[in-house]
């Protein structure tokens, strides 16, 4: 499970903006955004493949969430106001240690790549997507992806950390 640090806070401080009926988390560690989206949504949908992560929420969070064991966004079909996520962004480093909680793959965009692919098509009309990047990522690769799929981004939140800098992403369908 992910223990929260200043990218979960930089998340759940960036979603106070928005309001809604329906929210989703892809990867809900410890729970502490998906709380933190109950005070704007009526209905609040939170996904993680770690069960623990999921049992940890269920047994600590004093609002009412819908939690799923999955990858991604891939056993939903809904469509929501607000997805948020602050996915493993961190490139794999070369040392040999593995954390799934940090690393996002060899540039660290691959996993953000992956949740954005997965939750883009359960985006409502005006919906938007909320992902957290650090500089570290490749946010050349995520940028040209999103120019790609023809999606609005705009920076909504930034946090400059002694090692790198936190971004609060914010993905739309342009119209």
């Amino acid at each position: 499970m992910y223990i929260p640090a200043e990218d979960s806070y930089l998340l759940a401080e960036a979603i106070e903006d928005y309001s809604g009926e329906y929210a989703l988390e892809i990867g809900v560690g410890s729970g502490i955004v998906l709380d933190k989206l109950c005070d704007s949504f009526s209905f609040v949908i939170g996904t993680d493949t770690h069960f623990n992560s999921l049992i940890y929420c269920l047994n600590n969070l004093s609002k009412a969430v819908t939690l799923v064991c999955c990858d991604a966004a891939s056993a939903l079909a809904a469509k929501f106001d607000l997805i948020v996520s602050n996915p493993p962004y961190l490139p794999q480093d070369n040392i040999g240690i593995t954390d799934s909680t940090i690393y996002g793959g060899l540039y660290g965009s691959e996993l953000v790549l992956h949740f954005i692919r997965s939750s883009i098509s359960l985006l409502d009309v005006g919906g938007k997507i909320l992902v957290v990047l650090s500089d570290l990522s490749n946010i050349v690769q995520i940028n040209s992806f999103t120019e790609e799929m023809n999606l609005g981004v705009k920076i909504v939140g930034k946090k400059k950390i002694f090692f790198e800098t936190l971004y609060v992403y914010e993905i739309s369908h342009k119209f």
